[in-house]
């Protein structure tokens, strides 16, 4: 994958094009404020960056969409951009169109076809980059990674502020989590892990979390029939103590098949129907006695007073005759010739008069009727009081009777309520019970775990074998060491700092050390400028002959800004320079990509203007005289 052209659709209609030559170095050549890189920055957001990173101002002002022509293997395709609008820093518009010769559209009447997350998939597939899944040792946190077009291009830029930087090495490195991102990734893209590895690794994964969960089933089946045994003759002894089970029954509390048997029967249990009577019969039997026992409070009012007047009537009839036998017994009766003046007794002379003889035979005579009469009524009182105790007896039978009834409604409602509370006491138990069952599992065998947690471990232990740490460890170290012979190589070449000492790409730390005799030397602590761009560039040439040689899916192409920038202080002092520094870095560049024999596509910005020809050559457009990246005519009218 090389950058055939970069075009540029802008607000006026009107169409830039920039085009590249494929497997060569491309310079261009130009002041300060010229655009020279922000030709990284749309390379980068047309191949999907997450946001865009063209600064504010001429640029964004005049452009309504980004495009590039990508020349893959036997195809190209063309990508277009819609630019973010006003106050917005990405879009996710996208247009692309694939073919065997297409060219760049002459208009931007794009309709969007794609968005960001299609055109990270669409490159990444085209590029040969295959499913993959780099997943983090044990006890990190973060997520798995998945390897595609986005991590591919940190090995294809070294932005103005990269080049030359002496803390970090890769393109976007010292933003957040991308070191991370490098360290997960590289072992891919050098096939280190290959895709059958991290296939390989994947299951290896899955079949450790298979292997634990298994485990941890077999050991609950276990603790099951071993701990979950007290559990279950503490069940037992609960159920016997509701009446679910008999006290008498015989169980082998050692016997796990027994104990689950017994359970599982009671498990069984259905609540008895609980009977009540209605309040209504107990309000209408209450009724009914209330009425009975007024009915008997007013016949014993009678009675006692029938009662009492039988008594008196005998009294008063006792009295009469008792008083008429007095009489009788002295011949009153008799003698009733009297003076009235004197005592009929002893013949004394009376203060008051006696009554006349026949007012005394009147008294007398009405006293024998009113014997005679009370006599008479006597039988009739004697009836009417035993007719008041009749009923009276009949109302006591039906009170007993009523209290009886309403006893047993009482007597019925407290039985039932009590039923009701053993069936709940029994319910909690069997629900117990009924949950202790559904845990465990009759037909649970731990041998048929057991030979499916060996299979698994076998299976683990053959892809431990094939993944064998050693290997793949023997496997980075070789392919490091090939590129640090290169890059020990190179920086002879370029004169850098400690050249007699090995360099290296240490991938742990993501950064280049130079192994001296006393002590590794860490890019951080090399000192100059030009040690830094010197390094930042034997490190990137030695990753893309590896990834060209091995033919790894990353981009044939790499963009430089400003690899010049540490030999002059100015734009003036870089026109027309022979300065010997900056020649033999151009010499170290354009060696390397001829030894790539095409393959590698090298796109330069710098404010060097070098009198050698072959940096002349290789020059496709010069911004000194006035011409920028966006035409004069967008925005000078």
């Amino acid at each position: 994958m090389q950058i055939k052209e970069l075009v540029l659709y802008g607000v006026n209609g009107e169409v830039r094009h920039l085009p590249f030559n494929i497997g060569e170095v491309n310079i261009i050549s130009g002041k300060s404020k010229s655009g020279k890189s922000v030709i990284g920055d749309i390379i980068d957001y047309c191949l999907g960056g997450s946001s865009c990173s063209i600064a504010d101002g001429l640029v964004r002002e005049t452009v309504s969409w980004y495009g590039l022509l990508i020349q893959f293997e036997g195809e190209r395709c063309f990508v277009a951009r819609q630019s973010p609008p006003k106050g917005q820093q990405s879009t996710s518009k996208f247009y692309y169109q694939i073919g065997k010769t297409i060219n760049v559209p002459e208009k931007s009447n794009f309709i969007s076809n794609s968005n960001t997350d299609g055109i990270e998939e669409m490159l990444s597939r085209r590029i040969g980059i295959t499913e993959n899944l780099n997943i983090p040792p044990d006890g990190q946190t973060r997520q798995s990674l998945s390897a595609n077009i986005r991590h591919a291009l940190y090995y294809c830029f070294q932005n103005q502020d990269e080049v030359a930087a002496r803390n970090f090495l890769f393109h976007k490195q010292s933003e957040d989590f991308i070191t991370q991102a490098i360290k997960d990734t590289m072992p891919y893209f050098l096939g280190i892990i290959t895709e059958e590895s991290l296939a390989l690794e994947n299951e290896r994964t899955l079949l450790k979390r298979k292997i634990a969960l298994e485990k941890r089933r077999l050991e609950e089946i276990r603790m099951l029939q071993g701990g979950g045994m007290q559990k279950a003759t503490g069940l037992v002894a609960e159920a016997k103590y509701v009446g679910l089970l008999a006290d008498n029954i015989n169980l082998d509390y050692n016997d796990y098949d027994s104990l689950f048997l017994t359970l599982q029967a009671i498990n069984q249990w259905k609540p008895v129907e609980v009977h009540t009577a209605g309040m209504d019969k107990l309000s209408f039997s209450q009724s009914q006695l209330s009425t009975v026992q007024s009915q008997l409070d007013y016949i014993d009012e009678d009675l006692r007073n029938a009662k009492t007047f039988a008594g008196e009537t005998k009294g008063y009839i006792d009295e009469t005759e008792y008083q008429k036998m007095r009489l009788q017994s002295i011949g009153l009766f008799e003698k009733l010739d009297f003076n009235s003046n004197h005592c009929p007794l002893c013949s004394n002379t009376l203060s008051e008069p006696l009554p006349n003889v026949e007012a005394i035979k009147t008294a007398i005579k009405n006293l024998d009727i009113n014997i005679e009469s009370v006599t008479r009524e006597k039988p009739k009182l004697r009836k009417y009081i035993d007719q008041l105790e009749a009923e009276r007896q009949a109302l006591r039978e039906n009170e007993k009777r009523l209290k009886l009834e309403i006893d047993s409604i009482f007597t019925q409602n407290q039985d039932g309520i009590s039923l009701r509370d053993l069936n709940s006491k029994r319910a909690k138990i069997v629900g117990r019970i009924s949950l202790w069952l559904e845990s465990v599992d009759l037909n649970d065998d731990t041998s048929s775990k057991e030979d499916s947690i060996i299979t698994l471990e076998t299976r683990m232990v053959e892809i431990d074998k094939l993944l064998d740490r050693d290997t793949v460890e023997e496997r980075k170290q070789s392919i490091l060491n090939r590129m640090s012979v290169d890059m020990s190589v190179w920086a002879k070449e370029l004169g850098l700092e400690y050249w007699d000492s090995p360099y290296r790409l240490d991938m742990g730390r993501v950064t280049v050390v130079v192994d001296k005799p006393e002590r590794p030397v860490p890019l951080q602590q090399l000192g100059s400028g030009s040690n830094w761009v010197g390094i930042h560039l034997i490190a990137y040439f030695a990753l893309h002959k590896y990834f060209i040689s091995q033919n790894r899916p990353v981009p044939h192409f790499l963009f430089i800004d400003q690899p010049s920038q540490v030999y002059f202080p100015s734009d003036l002092d870089a026109q027309n320079t022979d300065k010997e520094e900056v020649n033999n870095l151009y010499r170290f560049i354009f060696n390397r990509v001829k030894e790539f024999d095409n393959k590698l596509q090298l796109i330069v910005v710098d404010h060097a203007n070098l009198v050698d020809d072959q940096f002349q050559d290789a020059i496709i457009e010069k911004w000194w005289d006035g011409k920028k990246l966006i035409p004069e005519s967008w925005y000078n009218k």
